[in-house]
Protein backbone atom coordinates (compact mmCIF):
# COMPACT_ATOMS: atom_id res chain seq x y z
CA UNK A 1 0.00 0.00 0.00
CA UNK A 2 1.08 3.02 -0.78
CA UNK A 3 -0.55 5.40 1.82
CA UNK A 4 -1.43 4.28 5.33
CA UNK A 5 -2.20 7.68 6.57
CA UNK A 6 -4.63 10.13 6.34
CA UNK A 7 -5.38 13.26 8.52
CA UNK A 8 -9.04 14.71 8.67
CA UNK A 9 -8.73 16.43 12.00
CA UNK A 10 -6.69 19.28 11.11
CA UNK A 11 -8.11 22.82 11.74
CA UNK A 12 -9.44 24.94 8.92
CA UNK A 13 -7.36 27.37 10.59
CA UNK A 14 -4.24 28.21 12.19
CA UNK A 15 -4.42 26.83 15.64
CA UNK A 16 -0.82 27.38 16.95
CA UNK A 17 -0.65 29.34 20.46
CA UNK A 18 0.53 32.65 18.68
CA UNK A 19 -1.66 33.99 15.85
CA UNK A 20 -1.03 33.70 12.33
CA UNK A 21 1.36 35.98 10.29
CA UNK A 22 -0.87 38.57 8.40
CA UNK A 23 1.30 37.68 4.99
CA UNK A 24 5.05 36.43 4.22
CA UNK A 25 7.32 35.45 1.32
CA UNK A 26 9.95 32.98 0.36
CA UNK A 27 12.38 33.29 -2.24
CA UNK A 28 11.88 30.18 -4.90
CA UNK A 29 15.74 29.48 -5.60
CA UNK A 30 15.77 27.80 -9.69
CA UNK A 31 17.59 24.62 -9.57
CA UNK A 32 20.21 25.42 -11.43
CA UNK A 33 21.39 28.28 -9.16
CA UNK A 34 24.93 27.71 -7.41
CA UNK A 35 22.96 28.33 -4.03
CA UNK A 36 20.46 25.26 -4.94
CA UNK A 37 21.34 22.15 -2.98
CA UNK A 38 20.16 20.37 -6.15
CA UNK A 39 22.87 22.65 -8.14
CA UNK A 40 24.90 20.14 -10.28
CA UNK A 41 27.77 21.87 -11.82
CA UNK A 42 27.98 19.16 -14.52
CA UNK A 43 24.63 19.45 -15.70
CA UNK A 44 23.54 20.47 -19.46
CA UNK A 45 20.80 22.47 -19.91
CA UNK A 46 20.22 19.31 -22.57
CA UNK A 47 20.21 17.09 -19.78
CA UNK A 48 18.25 18.80 -17.47
CA UNK A 49 15.09 19.39 -20.03
CA UNK A 50 15.32 15.91 -21.06
CA UNK A 51 15.37 14.96 -17.12
CA UNK A 52 12.27 17.50 -16.73
CA UNK A 53 10.05 15.91 -19.46
CA UNK A 54 10.81 12.12 -18.67
CA UNK A 55 10.18 13.31 -14.74
CA UNK A 56 6.65 14.57 -16.05
CA UNK A 57 5.84 11.86 -18.43
CA UNK A 58 6.10 10.07 -14.91
CA UNK A 59 4.28 12.02 -12.46
CA UNK A 60 1.41 12.29 -14.78
CA UNK A 61 1.03 8.41 -14.03
CA UNK A 62 0.60 8.89 -10.25
CA UNK A 63 -1.33 12.32 -10.61
CA UNK A 64 -3.73 10.71 -12.85
CA UNK A 65 -4.46 7.80 -9.97
CA UNK A 66 -4.29 10.60 -7.45
CA UNK A 67 -6.87 13.04 -9.03
CA UNK A 68 -9.65 9.81 -9.40
CA UNK A 69 -9.56 9.46 -5.91
CA UNK A 70 -7.26 6.24 -5.75
CA UNK A 71 -4.45 5.31 -3.74
CA UNK A 72 -1.05 4.83 -6.02
CA UNK A 73 -1.24 1.12 -5.41
CA UNK A 74 -4.90 0.99 -7.42
CA UNK A 75 -6.98 0.04 -4.32
CA UNK A 76 -9.63 1.56 -3.20
CA UNK A 77 -10.66 5.18 -2.75
CA UNK A 78 -8.61 7.61 -0.67
CA UNK A 79 -9.90 9.59 1.62
CA UNK A 80 -10.53 13.58 0.76
CA UNK A 81 -7.54 14.28 2.85
CA UNK A 82 -5.28 11.24 2.35
CA UNK A 83 -1.59 11.45 2.04
CA UNK A 84 -2.16 10.28 -1.85
CA UNK A 85 -0.67 13.52 -3.15
CA UNK A 86 1.30 13.51 -6.21
CA UNK A 87 4.49 14.61 -4.77
CA UNK A 88 7.71 14.99 -6.90
CA UNK A 89 9.13 11.73 -7.98
CA UNK A 90 12.55 13.21 -7.04
CA UNK A 91 13.98 10.25 -7.87
CA UNK A 92 14.30 10.93 -11.52
CA UNK A 93 14.11 14.94 -11.16
CA UNK A 94 14.00 17.42 -8.55
CA UNK A 95 11.39 20.24 -10.27
CA UNK A 96 12.21 23.62 -11.29
CA UNK A 97 12.64 25.95 -7.67
CA UNK A 98 13.46 25.25 -4.40
CA UNK A 99 12.38 27.11 -1.49
CA UNK A 100 14.74 27.56 2.14
CA UNK A 101 13.37 27.63 5.53
CA UNK A 102 14.30 27.05 9.03
CA UNK A 103 12.98 24.19 11.40
CA UNK A 104 12.80 23.78 14.77
CA UNK A 105 14.60 25.39 17.67
CA UNK A 106 17.28 26.26 19.59
CA UNK A 107 18.27 27.10 17.22
CA UNK A 108 16.84 26.50 14.01
CA UNK A 109 17.94 24.04 11.42
CA UNK A 110 18.85 25.67 7.78
CA UNK A 111 16.79 23.33 5.46
CA UNK A 112 15.15 23.41 1.78
CA UNK A 113 12.07 21.88 0.08
CA UNK A 114 10.18 21.91 -2.77
CA UNK A 115 7.25 24.09 -3.14
CA UNK A 116 4.34 21.70 -4.34
CA UNK A 117 0.58 22.44 -5.54
CA UNK A 118 0.27 19.04 -5.86
CA UNK A 119 1.51 17.57 -2.65
CA UNK A 120 -0.84 17.85 0.50
CA UNK A 121 1.94 17.63 3.34
CA UNK A 122 5.46 18.87 4.76
CA UNK A 123 7.75 16.34 5.02
CA UNK A 124 11.63 16.21 4.90
CA UNK A 125 14.48 14.05 5.82
CA UNK A 126 15.64 13.29 9.66
CA UNK A 127 17.90 11.87 11.93
CA UNK A 128 18.09 8.89 12.43
CA UNK A 129 18.00 7.61 9.64
CA UNK A 130 17.44 3.95 9.13
CA UNK A 131 17.71 4.85 5.71
CA UNK A 132 18.37 8.44 3.53
CA UNK A 133 19.75 9.33 0.37
CA UNK A 134 22.80 11.87 0.01
CA UNK A 135 21.66 15.55 0.23
CA UNK A 136 23.75 18.37 -0.20
CA UNK A 137 23.10 20.32 3.63
CA UNK A 138 22.82 18.66 7.22
CA UNK A 139 19.72 16.27 8.39
CA UNK A 140 17.44 17.36 10.17
CA UNK A 141 17.88 16.02 14.11
CA UNK A 142 14.51 16.32 15.73
CA UNK A 143 16.24 15.79 19.41
CA UNK A 144 17.75 19.32 19.33
CA UNK A 145 14.59 21.34 18.68
CA UNK A 146 13.28 21.49 21.87
CA UNK A 147 9.75 22.29 20.06
CA UNK A 148 9.67 18.88 18.21
CA UNK A 149 6.67 16.79 19.33
CA UNK A 150 5.55 13.68 18.44
CA UNK A 151 1.90 13.23 17.25
CA UNK A 152 0.81 10.24 19.64
CA UNK A 153 -1.95 7.62 18.20
CA UNK A 154 -4.55 8.89 20.63
CA UNK A 155 -4.25 12.36 19.12
CA UNK A 156 -7.35 13.56 17.22
CA UNK A 157 -5.82 13.39 13.74
CA UNK A 158 -4.69 9.49 14.55
CA UNK A 159 -7.91 8.60 16.09
CA UNK A 160 -10.72 10.09 14.24
CA UNK A 161 -9.08 8.47 10.96
CA UNK A 162 -9.77 4.83 10.78
CA UNK A 163 -6.94 5.02 7.75
CA UNK A 164 -4.46 6.16 10.69
CA UNK A 165 -1.12 4.30 10.90
CA UNK A 166 0.48 3.73 13.87
CA UNK A 167 3.29 1.10 15.28
CA UNK A 168 2.04 -0.57 18.45
CA UNK A 169 5.93 -0.76 20.11
CA UNK A 170 6.02 3.15 20.52
CA UNK A 171 2.53 4.76 20.04
CA UNK A 172 2.68 7.62 17.58
CA UNK A 173 1.61 8.32 14.08
CA UNK A 174 3.76 7.13 10.94
CA UNK A 175 3.35 8.46 7.42
CA UNK A 176 4.39 6.12 4.70
CA UNK A 177 4.77 7.97 0.72
CA UNK A 178 5.62 6.26 -1.93
CA UNK A 179 6.42 7.44 -5.22
CA UNK A 180 5.49 6.24 -9.17
CA UNK A 181 8.99 5.56 -9.79
CA UNK A 182 9.28 3.27 -6.40
CA UNK A 183 11.40 6.55 -4.54
CA UNK A 184 9.91 6.55 -0.88
CA UNK A 185 9.61 8.35 2.24
CA UNK A 186 8.81 6.90 5.54
CA UNK A 187 8.29 8.25 9.36
CA UNK A 188 7.31 10.31 12.47
CA UNK A 189 4.05 12.98 12.05
CA UNK A 190 5.30 15.34 14.39
CA UNK A 191 4.29 19.10 15.22
CA UNK A 192 7.40 21.29 14.78
CA UNK A 193 8.03 25.16 14.63
CA UNK A 194 9.11 26.44 10.95
CA UNK A 195 10.22 30.29 9.58
CA UNK A 196 10.23 31.33 6.25
CA UNK A 197 11.26 34.49 4.81
CA UNK A 198 14.76 36.46 4.30
CA UNK A 199 16.60 37.38 7.22
CA UNK A 200 17.35 40.30 6.23
CA UNK A 201 13.54 41.58 6.09
CA UNK A 202 12.11 40.81 9.12
CA UNK A 203 8.97 41.97 8.11
CA UNK A 204 8.41 39.18 5.30
CA UNK A 205 9.48 36.37 7.90
CA UNK A 206 7.16 34.66 9.88
CA UNK A 207 7.76 31.78 12.59
CA UNK A 208 4.96 29.62 12.20
CA UNK A 209 4.17 27.30 15.60
CA UNK A 210 2.75 23.43 15.93
CA UNK A 211 3.09 22.62 12.21
CA UNK A 212 2.20 19.37 11.41
CA UNK A 213 4.68 17.96 9.59
CA UNK A 214 6.48 14.60 8.44
CA UNK A 215 10.11 13.36 9.86
CA UNK A 216 11.24 11.14 7.30
CA UNK A 217 13.69 8.15 8.36
CA UNK A 218 13.64 6.06 5.91
CA UNK A 219 13.71 7.52 2.43
CA UNK A 220 14.42 5.73 -0.73
CA UNK A 221 15.88 7.66 -3.75
CA UNK A 222 15.88 5.17 -6.54
CA UNK A 223 19.08 7.14 -8.09
CA UNK A 224 20.87 5.65 -5.20
CA UNK A 225 22.74 3.69 -7.64
CA UNK A 226 24.21 6.45 -9.74
CA UNK A 227 27.80 7.82 -8.37
CA UNK A 228 27.46 12.08 -6.93
CA UNK A 229 23.31 12.02 -7.10
CA UNK A 230 21.64 13.84 -4.67
CA UNK A 231 18.16 14.55 -3.78
CA UNK A 232 15.80 17.65 -2.12
CA UNK A 233 15.32 17.79 1.59
CA UNK A 234 11.95 17.46 1.13
CA UNK A 235 8.68 18.68 -0.16
CA UNK A 236 6.71 22.08 1.18
CA UNK A 237 2.56 21.25 0.08
CA UNK A 238 0.73 24.15 -1.26
CA UNK A 239 -2.03 22.09 -2.71
CA UNK A 240 -5.93 22.95 -1.56
CA UNK A 241 -6.02 20.76 1.62
CA UNK A 242 -6.22 21.06 5.28
CA UNK A 243 -2.80 19.69 5.78
CA UNK A 244 -0.83 21.73 3.58
CA UNK A 245 0.93 24.71 4.40
CA UNK A 246 -1.69 26.94 3.18
CA UNK A 247 -4.51 24.68 4.73
CA UNK A 248 -2.67 24.92 7.91
CA UNK A 249 -2.64 28.47 7.97
CA UNK A 250 -6.02 28.83 6.99
CA UNK A 251 -4.38 31.16 4.46
CA UNK A 252 -6.96 31.92 1.42
CA UNK A 253 -4.15 34.06 -1.24
CA UNK A 254 -0.80 32.75 -2.37
CA UNK A 255 1.20 34.20 -5.40
CA UNK A 256 4.19 33.07 -7.01
CA UNK A 257 6.02 34.68 -9.83
CA UNK A 258 9.14 32.45 -11.16
CA UNK A 259 11.70 34.01 -13.12
CA UNK A 260 14.20 31.48 -15.27
CA UNK A 261 16.79 33.94 -13.69
CA UNK A 262 19.76 31.25 -11.98
CA UNK A 263 22.25 34.11 -11.68
CA UNK A 264 22.28 34.48 -7.57
CA UNK A 265 23.79 37.78 -7.68
CA UNK A 266 20.61 39.24 -9.39
CA UNK A 267 18.43 37.40 -6.41
CA UNK A 268 15.46 34.63 -6.72
CA UNK A 269 11.97 34.51 -7.62
CA UNK A 270 9.30 35.56 -5.25
CA UNK A 271 6.44 32.68 -3.39
CA UNK A 272 4.13 35.53 -1.93
CA UNK A 273 1.73 33.74 1.03
CA UNK A 274 -1.21 35.83 2.31
CA UNK A 275 -3.87 38.21 2.36
CA UNK A 276 -1.49 41.28 2.16
CA UNK A 277 1.14 40.10 0.48
CA UNK A 278 -0.01 37.74 -2.32
CA UNK A 279 -0.45 39.71 -5.55
CA UNK A 280 -4.04 38.36 -7.23
CA UNK A 281 -3.73 40.91 -10.81
CA UNK A 282 -7.49 42.14 -12.06
CA UNK A 283 -10.49 40.29 -13.43
CA UNK A 284 -9.51 40.49 -17.08
CA UNK A 285 -6.35 38.10 -16.49
CA UNK A 286 -8.81 35.79 -14.13
CA UNK A 287 -10.29 32.18 -14.60
CA UNK A 288 -12.17 30.42 -12.17
CA UNK A 289 -11.08 28.33 -9.83
CA UNK A 290 -12.28 24.41 -9.47
CA UNK A 291 -10.97 21.99 -6.43
CA UNK A 292 -12.50 18.10 -5.46
CA UNK A 293 -11.26 15.23 -3.29
CA UNK A 294 -7.54 15.24 -4.29
CA UNK A 295 -6.60 19.12 -2.88
CA UNK A 296 -5.73 19.50 -6.86
CA UNK A 297 -6.40 23.24 -8.61
CA UNK A 298 -8.15 22.34 -11.51
CA UNK A 299 -8.61 25.38 -14.21
CA UNK A 300 -11.63 24.68 -17.18
CA UNK A 301 -9.84 24.98 -20.34
CA UNK A 302 -12.38 25.25 -23.32
CA UNK A 303 -10.25 25.05 -26.38
CA UNK A 304 -6.87 26.45 -28.09
CA UNK A 305 -5.94 28.86 -30.59
CA UNK A 306 -2.90 28.56 -33.01
CA UNK A 307 -2.02 31.88 -34.61
CA UNK A 308 -5.39 33.38 -33.45
CA UNK A 309 -7.65 30.27 -34.73
CA UNK A 310 -9.53 28.03 -32.72
CA UNK A 311 -8.62 24.54 -33.14
CA UNK A 312 -12.09 23.39 -31.89
CA UNK A 313 -10.96 20.53 -29.37
CA UNK A 314 -14.10 18.71 -28.35
CA UNK A 315 -14.48 20.55 -24.66
CA UNK A 316 -14.90 17.12 -23.57
CA UNK A 317 -10.89 16.28 -23.75
CA UNK A 318 -10.19 18.55 -21.29
CA UNK A 319 -13.33 18.54 -18.89
CA UNK A 320 -13.36 16.42 -15.28
CA UNK A 321 -15.48 13.33 -16.26
CA UNK A 322 -16.81 10.90 -13.28
CA UNK A 323 -13.59 9.02 -11.74
CA UNK A 324 -11.49 11.63 -12.21
CA UNK A 325 -10.07 10.76 -15.32
CA UNK A 326 -9.26 13.82 -17.53
CA UNK A 327 -9.21 17.60 -16.28
CA UNK A 328 -7.01 20.43 -16.61
CA UNK A 329 -5.01 21.08 -13.67
CA UNK A 330 -2.14 23.66 -12.35
CA UNK A 331 1.06 21.97 -11.01
CA UNK A 332 3.92 23.62 -9.86
CA UNK A 333 6.02 19.92 -9.52
CA UNK A 334 5.56 19.52 -13.36
CA UNK A 335 8.06 21.38 -15.55
CA UNK A 336 6.55 20.80 -19.30
CA UNK A 337 2.71 20.94 -19.86
CA UNK A 338 0.70 18.09 -21.12
CA UNK A 339 -2.87 17.76 -22.97
CA UNK A 340 -4.42 14.41 -23.44
CA UNK A 341 -3.76 12.94 -26.75
CA UNK A 342 -6.30 14.14 -28.84
CA UNK A 343 -5.81 17.75 -27.91
CA UNK A 344 -1.73 17.49 -28.58
CA UNK A 345 -2.37 15.63 -31.31
CA UNK A 346 -4.60 18.41 -32.84
CA UNK A 347 -1.80 21.11 -31.35
CA UNK A 348 1.01 19.38 -33.21
CA UNK A 349 -0.55 18.90 -35.89
CA UNK A 350 -1.11 22.70 -36.87
CA UNK A 351 2.24 23.88 -35.84
CA UNK A 352 3.46 21.42 -38.38
CA UNK A 353 1.27 22.91 -41.08
CA UNK A 354 2.17 26.27 -40.17
CA UNK A 355 6.13 25.63 -40.32
CA UNK A 356 5.92 23.46 -43.81
CA UNK A 357 4.45 26.79 -44.95
CA UNK A 358 8.17 27.55 -43.98
CA UNK A 359 9.95 24.93 -45.19
CA UNK A 360 10.94 24.07 -41.46
CA UNK A 361 10.12 19.97 -40.57
CA UNK A 362 10.75 18.21 -37.49
CA UNK A 363 13.56 16.31 -36.59
CA UNK A 364 13.34 13.41 -33.94
CA UNK A 365 14.76 13.53 -30.70
CA UNK A 366 14.69 10.96 -27.56
CA UNK A 367 12.32 12.59 -25.22
CA UNK A 368 10.46 14.99 -26.81
CA UNK A 369 7.37 15.01 -28.82
CA UNK A 370 8.20 18.13 -31.78
CA UNK A 371 11.32 20.20 -32.19
CA UNK A 372 12.39 21.85 -35.01
CA UNK A 373 16.08 23.70 -35.93
CA UNK A 374 14.23 27.09 -36.61
CA UNK A 375 11.13 28.51 -34.87
CA UNK A 376 11.67 32.40 -36.10
CA UNK A 377 8.20 32.27 -37.48
CA UNK A 378 6.80 30.10 -35.50
CA UNK A 379 3.08 30.14 -34.84
CA UNK A 380 1.74 31.65 -31.53
CA UNK A 381 -0.35 29.40 -28.98
CA UNK A 382 -2.80 30.45 -26.69
CA UNK A 383 -4.64 28.74 -24.35
CA UNK A 384 -8.40 29.20 -23.79
CA UNK A 385 -9.32 29.24 -20.22
CA UNK A 386 -13.33 30.38 -18.99
CA UNK A 387 -13.22 33.85 -19.52
CA UNK A 388 -9.30 34.53 -20.45
CA UNK A 389 -6.93 33.74 -23.21
CA UNK A 390 -3.45 33.24 -22.09
CA UNK A 391 -1.55 33.63 -24.98
CA UNK A 392 2.12 31.97 -24.50
CA UNK A 393 5.24 33.67 -25.22
CA UNK A 394 7.74 31.95 -27.11
CA UNK A 395 10.04 31.48 -24.53
CA UNK A 396 6.84 29.47 -22.39
CA UNK A 397 6.13 27.76 -26.14
CA UNK A 398 9.64 26.39 -26.69
CA UNK A 399 12.61 24.84 -24.94
CA UNK A 400 15.96 25.07 -26.72
CA UNK A 401 17.85 21.77 -26.42
CA UNK A 402 20.82 22.19 -28.46
CA UNK A 403 21.97 25.06 -30.98
CA UNK A 404 19.92 24.35 -33.84
CA UNK A 405 16.93 22.26 -32.14
CA UNK A 406 14.29 23.50 -30.28
CA UNK A 407 11.59 21.61 -28.79
CA UNK A 408 7.96 22.17 -27.62
CA UNK A 409 8.20 22.65 -24.06
CA UNK A 410 4.30 20.87 -24.15
CA UNK A 411 4.24 17.53 -23.80
CA UNK A 412 1.47 14.29 -24.87
CA UNK A 413 -0.15 13.47 -21.93
CA UNK A 414 -2.12 10.54 -20.93
CA UNK A 415 -5.20 10.81 -18.88
CA UNK A 416 -4.79 14.39 -17.46
CA UNK A 417 -4.12 18.19 -18.88
CA UNK A 418 -1.11 19.45 -16.62
CA UNK A 419 -0.27 23.13 -16.65
CA UNK A 420 3.34 22.99 -15.72
CA UNK A 421 6.05 26.01 -14.59
CA UNK A 422 7.69 25.88 -18.58
CA UNK A 423 4.30 28.02 -19.32
CA UNK A 424 4.30 30.39 -16.00
CA UNK A 425 7.75 31.86 -16.75
CA UNK A 426 7.75 35.65 -15.99
CA UNK A 427 3.90 34.92 -15.07
CA UNK A 428 2.49 36.04 -12.17
CA UNK A 429 -0.04 33.12 -10.82
CA UNK A 430 -2.10 34.25 -8.19
CA UNK A 431 -4.39 32.11 -6.00
CA UNK A 432 -7.63 33.54 -4.45
CA UNK A 433 -9.33 30.81 -2.76
CA UNK A 434 -11.48 32.48 -1.19
CA UNK A 435 -13.30 33.72 -4.47
CA UNK A 436 -12.14 30.40 -6.27
CA UNK A 437 -10.07 32.57 -8.86
CA UNK A 438 -6.79 32.41 -10.24
CA UNK A 439 -4.91 35.18 -12.20
CA UNK A 440 -2.11 34.86 -14.77
CA UNK A 441 0.01 37.77 -15.58
CA UNK A 442 2.86 38.71 -18.07
CA UNK A 443 5.64 40.31 -16.38
CA UNK A 444 9.33 41.06 -15.53
CA UNK A 445 9.31 39.18 -12.33
CA UNK A 446 10.69 40.76 -9.31
CA UNK A 447 13.30 39.26 -8.03
CA UNK A 448 14.74 39.01 -3.81
CA UNK A 449 18.82 38.98 -3.00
Amino acid sequence: MAIVLTISSLPSSYSAHQAPPISFQTSMIHRSSPESPLYNPNATPANLSRMAAIAAKTRRTYIARHKAGHSVDGGGWAHPDAYTSPMTPFGIYQGEYIIRYSIGSDPPTETYGIPDTGSNLIWLQCLPCYRCYTQNIKYFDPAKSSSYSLISCNDKICTRNPKAHCEPPDGYCHYNLTYVDKSMTSGNLATETLTFGDENSPSHMAQLYDMVIGCGHYNIDNREGNKGATGPPGVVGLSWSRSSLIGQLGFNRFSYCASPNQDRNKGHSLLKIGSSGALITGKETQTPLYSFRSGLYFLNVTDLMVDGERLNIPPALFSRVPKGSRGTFIDTGTTFSMFVPGAFDALVEYINTVQALQEQFPIKDSVFDLCYADISFAPKVTIMFENLNFELSKENTWEQIEPRKYCLAILRGDRANIIGMSQQKNVNVGYDLKNKVISFKDMACPLMK
